[in-house]
């Protein structure tokens, strides 16, 4: 190499001196711009994890009270009509949840007899004519933790045998 390109060379090397540096700053902001946004990624799938998870306590809190209505004996001793925020039923409903353990509770809820009714299609062609329907109505609300709800309102249908009321089913859907 001849002396001048020696020097041409130097030259370009003290103008370059800066852009080590340069890059590595603009390396480092990108990878906190990419820091930071996994982070608030993150941040918010937590969040949201856990408020579903409280809405699902609150559902199973409603469902509970949903299954308990279906409660055979309940449904042919009952009135017009029964409050499960009342007495014992909330009671064994909640049995073993609270809301300061993280469970769900009932927060309102009641069982409606709607009195006879014609046979839905399906069940009438499945069990004939010798079978009739009464229909019941059930409204539920749970809470969960951080004030969540969830709502189920149900319609059951329960069959009886004209002439001995003493066979029945239940059918239920939400």
């Amino acid at each position: 190499m001849n002396p001048r390109s020696e020097i041409r060379f130097m030259r370009r090397l003290a103008d370059q001196k800066g852009m080590a540096l340069i890059l590595a700053i603009g390396m480092l902001a990108i990878f906190s711009l990419l820091g930071f946004t996994v982070h608030q990624v993150a941040s918010r799938d937590v969040r949201s994890s856990a408020t579903f998870r409280a809405q699902e306590t609150a559902f199973y809190a409603a469902e509970r009270a949903v299954e308990y209505a279906l409660n055979r004996d309940l449904l042919l001793t009952m009135g017009s009509g029964v409050d499960l925020t009342s007495g014992s039923h909330q009671t064994s409903i909640n049995a073993g949840n609270s809301l300061i353990s993280g469970g769900g509770e009932l927060d309102l809820g009641s069982v409606s007899d709607a009195g006879p009714g014609e046979m839905p299609i399906k069940l009438k062609a499945r069990y004939g004519s010798d079978f009739g329907a009464n229909y019941y109505y059930i409204t539920v609300k749970g809470i969960g933790p951080e004030n969540t709800e969830a709502e189920i309102d149900s319609q059951v249908v329960r069959l009886f045998k004209r002439d001995d009321d003493n066979i029945f089913r239940t059918t239920g859907g939400g």
